[in-house]
């Protein structure tokens, strides 16, 4: 619920609480009033019959009496008049007027109690007045007495109209106050909350742009300056960032340009050794088969200069595509495709080795990534778990999500990798399967191509054979 609706209904209910209460009161104060006069009145009249009809009923003159009440009847017809002598009896009326059990009881009692009795039956909102005088002085058992009975309906009319008229000005004034309390919330606090609160949104969107408030001198207006100057202050905190990142990202592009040139210098301290190995066999087999041209030296020596100049092409074609890989080109790919590509194309290679290669994949695995880097990480570890893999095993290739990665994971059943010797396997030119043509660059061209899509490779320990996991984040992240 809205906040003007809110404090207008809390000043509407506390203005009906309040206006009500007072009208009740005053109400109340009314229905006393208007008893007192109609009270005060019928005693007057009341006792001015007492001081009439004490004589007449002494000397037993009741024709005064009903000259008195006819007269009377003219005058006032709204009293309904009873005369009773000392023997209880009625001796005189007001015409039409016929008694009750309840006006001989108030006869009775105005006798023997000797002051007037007033009563209103009943007691509650009543209808009709009752008032009970002693005529005459004697003792109880001889006194005559008379009562007064007047209807209320004049007197519940006034009461009816003046509760209406309350009703109606409690209403008015509700209705007034509610009125006045909504268009006051809504100018003074709804309105500048809206203000204030659409402010907050396009801040939350990055927006961060200077509030126009109002000078007004409450909390409200203060509220609203206090915002525009926090907004005020996460733009300069956000220039500074901005500032601190293009500074972080020139340091990091410096880190990286400094590593390539390390690496590189790595690369030309180890590339003389390794290159120039295989160029001083064919070299010398080149010379051998000068000075011996038969054809059983050069059926012997060929396949050797072959061996030696496949391993010099595989080696620098390695070193360009670590050293001349272009920045990947993100894109949503699905991982699992480019992974079936490279088992598919790795099948024959398998068989021909008789390896079986075992390919699965579990739940939503799209990444935003390089497609083509993607391949070549899954394809040189697959050949590097094929080229370890004993006859008659298993290489498995399992992919699936895990939270907000995607897992890759190739295991094979060969002898595994040498302890200590894991972290050193991603190191240019470091290879175990030297003998058997290894280069030693593979695993770090993965490396590299994981770092650069913010993932991690690494070998898990295990018991037999050799598990490297790879992980790729699933969301997109800025390079």
């Amino acid at each position: 619920m809205r906040l003007p609706i809110r404090l207008t209904i809390a000043i509407g209910v506390s203005a009906v609480l309040l206006f009500g209460g007072a009208g009740a009161w005053q109400l109340q104060r009314e229905e006393r009033d208007l008893e007192g006069v109609a009270r005060s009145e019928a005693l007057l009249l009341g006792r001015a019959l007492q001081t009439a009809f004490k004589n007449a009923l002494r000397d037993r003159q009741l024709e005064d009496v009903a000259e008195t009440l006819d007269a009377l009847e003219h005058v006032d017809p709204a009293f309904a008049i009873f005369v009773f002598d000392e023997n209880a009896t009625l001796v005189g009326a007001s015409l039409g007027a016929a008694p009750s059990d309840q006006t001989h009881d108030l006869a009775r009692r105005a006798r023997e109690y000797g002051e007037p009795l007033v009563e209103f039956a009943p007691s509650t909102n009543p209808e009709l007045l009752r008032i009970g005088l002693r005529l005459r002085e004697e003792s109880p058992a001889s006194a005559s007495a008379i009562v007064l009975e007047k209807p209320l309906l004049e007197l519940r009319r006034d009461i009816s109209t003046t509760r209406r008229d309350i009703l109606l000005t409690v209403l008015f004034f509700v209705v007034a106050v509610a009125g006045l309390a909504w268009a006051l919330t809504r100018k003074y606090v709804g309105a500048p909350l809206a203000t204030l609160l659409a402010r907050m949104r396009l801040v939350r969107a990055g927006k961060l742009e200077p509030l126009e408030y109002s000078a007004s001198d409450d909390e409200v207006g203060d509220a609203q300056r206090e915002f525009s100057e926090l907004v005020k202050e996460l733009e300069v905190a956000q220039r500074r960032i901005e500032q601190e990142l293009e500074s972080r990202q020139r340091l990091e592009r410096g880190l990286r340009d400094a590593d390539k040139l390390i690496t590189l210098g790595q690369l030309s301290a180890v590339l003389a050794h390794e290159i120039g190995s295989p160029l001083q066999v064919v070299e010398g087999r080149a010379r051998s088969m000068l000075k011996r041209a038969d054809p059983e030296t050069v059926q012997r020596v060929v396949p050797l200069i072959v061996e030696q100049t496949e391993r010099i092409t595989r080696i620098v074609q390695q070193m360009l595509s670590m050293t001349r890989r272009k920045p990947p080109s993100r894109q949503w790919v699905d991982a699992a495709k480019a992974t079936d590509s490279v088992v598919a194309l790795l099948k024959l290679e398998a068989r021909s080795q008789n390896v079986k290669l075992i390919s699965t994949t579990k739940g939503d695995t799209t990444v935003w990534a390089d497609g083509d880097q993607l391949q070549q990480v899954v394809l040189n570890l697959v050949r590097n778990a094929l080229q370890a893999a004993p006859p008659e095993t298993v290489v498995t290739v399992t992919l699936e999500r895990v939270g907000d990665e995607v897992v890759l994971e190739v295991s094979d059943q060969g002898a595994g990798v040498p302890e200590g010797q894991q972290d050193k396997l991603f190191e240019p030119f470091f290879t175990t399967r030297s003998a058997v043509g290894g280069t030693g660059l593979g695993l770090c061209v993965v490396r590299s191509i994981v770092l650069e899509h913010h993932g991690n490779v690494s070998f898990v320990p295990r018991d037999a054979g050799t598990l490297v996991r790879v992980t790729l984040p699933t969301k997109h992240e800025h390079s």
